[in-house]
């Protein structure tokens, strides 16, 4: 297995996995990914700033993960303890639903953590869903702290932020 940065040629692959995962969270019950979220103008953004990696293995895309420097605007609500940080922020992190359970979105925190290491960044910060119990569980499995909680404009339910320092 390797993660690549992804680059405009697996915009295809990427919009396809972003398919396949949200209609397997939306049958779990997980409605925070739909048609608007996340959208084709967002991934090709994310795509254009060279954020997204893909996990792959013999060719085949098992996984992707949005690694940032910028900060998501709902954030701005949160008080985090930690002061005079460089965080890296974690997004859209996506497992195919026939690779799940099998270590994919470990190897893709891990690959976080060193990239963010040699970059001099000291923090991940990332949010899941509250009723997502497989992220929280994965999050604290990887000692991350929950942090606080936001309300984006588009869900009732909170999101859960969590920081692993480095």
């Amino acid at each position: 297995m390797e993660i690549l940065q992804a680059k405009p040629i697996d915009l295809v692959e990427i919009l396809y996995l972003v398919k396949v995962c949200i209609a397997d969270m939306n049958a779990k019950g997980l409605m925070h990914w739909n048609s608007s979220y996340p959208g084709v103008s967002l991934i090709q953004r994310d795509l254009d700033d060279g954020t997204i990696f893909l996990l792959k293995d013999k060719g085949v895309c098992k996984g992707m993960v949005t690694l940032s420097s910028k900060q998501p605007e709902e954030y701005r609500q949160l008080n985090f303890p930690s002061i005079n940080v460089k965080p890296l922020y974690m997004m859209r992190m996506a497992v195919h639903p026939i690779w799940q359970g099998k270590g994919i979105a470990r190897n893709m925190i891990e690959f976080a953590q060193k990239m963010a290491t040699e970059n001099g960044y000291t923090s991940i910060r990332v949010d899941v869903f509250q009723t997502s119990q497989d992220a929280r569980h994965l999050c604290a499995g990887q000692n991350f702290k929950e942090i606080g909680s936001f309300h984006s404009d588009y869900q009732r339910i909170p999101f859960l932020c969590y920081e692993k320092q480095l």
